[in-house]
């Protein structure tokens, strides 16, 4: 029953084993590996969240340029990207 429960909601084959295995562990260890879920943020961490203080650094650097309309067109940054790639249009 559980297996079909868990289907349902879309959960893949290795989401099921992992909750089965987990399911099977002792009420304790159960709480306790949760506990470290929720200590790690591993529930409610971003993208942002995992950068790192460099990476947003030039990130809002990257967000500024644009802002401040100092970036190239996409079309001349694509020509260059095909060229340099040997790839013609058609």
């Amino acid at each position: 029953m559980f297996r079909a429960l868990c289907y349902n909601f879309g959960m893949t084959k290795i989401q099921t084993e992992i909750i089965e295995m987990i399911a099977r562990l002792p009420l304790a260890d159960r709480r306790e590996l949760m506990q470290q879920v929720q200590h790690a943020k591993l529930l409610d961490e971003s993208f942002y969240d995992r950068m790192t203080p460099e990476l947003r650094a030039r990130l809002a650097e990257g967000i500024g340029q644009a802002d401040r309309s100092e970036g190239e067109e996409a079309s001349v940054v694509l020509d260059r990207l095909a060229r340099r790639l040997g790839i013609t249009s058609p």
